[in-house]
């Protein structure tokens, strides 16, 4: 039998033999494990549940954004952003090659919107008969804006589910007429109702009209608020990216140094924006549950010391009849590293089954993190090695005499 088969059947036996040495030994790295699974599969679940939501508003990795104003992504220069991009700046970048496709929209103050003695403010924002595609919006009446509205500059309107709670009570609002400030507007349809708020406001309180009608319309300017950009190729992304800067800034006659009046997102820096605060969070927790398992790393030393004190007169009979320091020193530590990832396996086992109930019963979102799996298991023996190293010297270093004495 090989020696480390060997060494191996001595440390099982030896644990088994203190059962509750290695019960105490194993408790705090269950806890530890279990705690830093449960943390890590909350984050990755936070990252899945953002995914999920930017691709069900299509904003996969075919694509990405341009909006008006400079700054950067979460802070703007300024306290009210520039509407700078210009049709002319459509039509170009749409001659890019690699670009599949660009949707301009703008955006309108809240505008004031009335309906039988009713009166609200709600974000009006124009758009082109594309724009529901592109967003995997779904309409629950009517229609939504199409290319004859929009080359006609009709002014016809989509409502948001909240506009048709607070205007109609609810009810069926087609065929039936809004003003919008003081121009009247023909509902044509009603959007599916998505909950919930974005940075504080509600998704469901909008209010949509052909782009040329917001414009022309409603507006003093006729520039636009930002455009989707589609591409034929996700993998020039970056390219497109680069060549679209340019561009603007060319367009825009922007000097060397100063920077740009325009924002690009692409859907990388806008997961990074929206995943930023849960990393902080769980990089916080995972440093609490790096401290406890180092704690127990500490309590599997002592137990050991306390172990190998007791087994001394063991040692001693096995060094008596040839045992080597390093066969000693071998299986020591394969007995700490062996507790120690039984205790990984116990605790990822706990923590799985923590993050399924976190799921099932406070509806926070978890998902398998292979990541977090990997770095559970190997923290789990790196713990065994380091804090079985002092054990195992101090048996590896005692000679048959004092051993047996």
């Amino acid at each position: 039998m090989s020696l480390p088969l060997r060494l191996l059947r001595a440390s099982l036996a030896s644990l088994w033999a203190f059962k509750s040495y290695a019960l105490l030994m194993m408790i705090g790295l269950i806890i530890g494990i279990a705690s830093l699974t449960v943390i890590q599969e909350i984050g990755h679940g936070a990252r899945v549940r953002v995914q999920g939501i930017m691709e069900s508003f299509g904003f996969g990795a075919d694509a990405f954004y341009i909006s008006a104003g400079g700054g950067r992504l979460g802070r703007r220069h300024g306290l009210k952003r520039t509407i700078n991009l210009t049709p002319q700046d459509v039509e170009e970048i749409r001659r890019l090659e690699g670009v599949a496709m660009v949707v301009p929209h703008k955006g309108v103050a809240r505008t004031k919107i009335s309906a039988g003695g009713k009166h609200m403010t709600s974000r009006l924002m124009g758009v082109t008969p594309n724009w529901v595609t592109i967003r995997n919006l779904g309409l629950s009446q009517g229609r939504f804006i199409t290319q004859e509205d929009e080359d006609r500059r009709a002014r016809v309107a989509v409502l948001g589910a909240t506009p048709v709670r607070e205007l109609f009570g609810g009810k069926s609002p087609l065929g039936k007429r809004i003003r919008i400030g003081n121009t009247p507007f023909l509902v044509v349809g009603v959007l599916q109702p998505l909950g919930g708020s974005r940075r504080g406001r509600d998704r469901d309180d909008r209010v949509m009209v052909p782009l040329a009608t917001a414009v022309k319309r409603l507006s003093r300017s006729d520039n636009y608020s930002g455009m989707r950009v589609n591409l034929s190729d996700p993998d020039q992304r970056e390219q497109v990216v680069q060549e679209t800067t340019q561009l603007l800034r060319r367009l825009h006659k922007l000097p060397e140094g100063v920077p740009d009046d325009f924002l690009i997102v692409t859907p990388d820096e806008l997961l990074d924006l929206i995943t930023r605060q849960s990393r902080a969070m769980v990089a916080m927790l995972s440093f609490i549950s790096a401290v406890s398992l180092f704690v127990s790393g500490i309590v599997i030393m002592n137990i050991m010391l306390v172990a190998v004190s007791e087994r001394s007169y063991e040692i001693g009979v096995r060094r008596a009849v040839g045992a080597r320091r390093r066969d000693i020193l071998g299986q020591i530590l394969m007995e700490s590293t062996l507790v120690a990832l039984a205790g990984g396996l116990c605790g990822l086992g706990l923590g799985f089954v923590l993050s399924w109930l976190a799921t099932l019963l406070l509806e926070v979102p978890t998902a398998f993190s292979p990541l977090g799996f990997a770095w559970a298991v190997g923290f789990s023996a790196a713990v065994g090695l380091v804090f079985g190293l002092a054990p195992a010297k101090k048996a590896a270093g005692l000679t048959p005499v004092e051993a047996l004495r």
